[in-house]
C-alpha cells in the first residue's frame, strides 16, 4: 500500500514538473528549480496524507516502510522532477520556431 501511494506521488511530481518545464518556466534553471520544488511538495503531501490515513484507519500503513518510502521519495522525486523539468524545457525551446 505504501509503495502504491509513493508511486502515485512520484508520478504526480513528474507530471507537474513536465508541465512547468514545457509551458511555464522561462529558463532551464527555472524549470529545474520548479521541478525540484514540485518533487519536495509531493513528497511532503505523500507523508501528510499517509500519516492522516494511518491515524484515521489504524493498521492501514506500516510505520517503518512508510518512513523508508518517504526518505526515498524525498531524495529521488526532486532530482527526477528537476531533470524532467529541465529536459522538457529544452525540448520546448528546440521546437520553437522564430
Amino acid at each position: 500500500m505504501e509503495s502504491i501511494t509513493a508511486f502515485v506521488a512520484c508520478g504526480a511530481a513528474f507530471a507537474l514538473s513536465y508541465y512547468f518545464g514545457f509551458d511555464r518556466a522561462h529558463t532551464t534553471l527555472g524549470a529545474a528549480v520548479l521541478g525540484a520544488v514540485s518533487g519536495i511538495g509531493f513528497a511532503a503531501a505523500f507523508f501528510m496524507m499517509t500519516v492522516a490515513v494511518a491515524i484515521v484507519l489504524p493498521g492501514t500503513f506500516d510505520g517503518r516502510t512508510l518512513g523508508v518510502y518517504f526518505v526515498r521519495l524525498l531524495v529521488l522525486a526532486p532530482l527526477g522532477a528537476a531533470a524532467i523539468g529541465a529536459l522538457a524545457h529544452r525540448h520546448a525551446m528546440a521546437r520553437m520556431r522564430f
